[in-house]
């Protein structure tokens, strides 16, 4: 696996950080997305995958987990005050912002 994803839509730098808890090991992976259609979706799915080593085609679809074209509508229209969605997906948390960015805490025991 690469140390950068880059897609046309997004990029992911994995891992950021990693921080130790006990026997729990926190990996965090941000991504950034330009506002069009569907790509704040392909940015979180890219970014999970990374964090969890997983191929993003053997994921089960996001919209298992949230309402993709709600947030895709919530963080790619022009607001006046920013927006940001948290949700869990393949056991991690996903924090999208309507100012571009893609935040993936994952926690394991190690």
């Amino acid at each position: 696996m690469s140390d950068n994803l880059t897609e046309p839509e997004s990029s992911v730098s994995w891992p950021l950080d990693s921080s130790v808890d006990d026997d729990t090991v926190t990996t965090v992976a941000r991504a950034q997305y330009e506002p069009e259609p569907d790509a704040a979706v392909v940015a979180v799915v890219e970014a999970v995958a990374s964090v969890t080593q997983q191929d993003p085609l053997e994921m089960p679809p996001l919209f298992g987990s949230v309402n993709t074209e709600a947030l895709d509508e919530l963080v790619t229209t022009p607001r006046e005050n920013p927006v940001t969605v948290t949700f869990s997906y393949q056991q991690c948390r996903v924090t999208v912002s309507s100012c571009g960015d893609v935040a993936v805490e994952c926690r394991t025991n190690e």
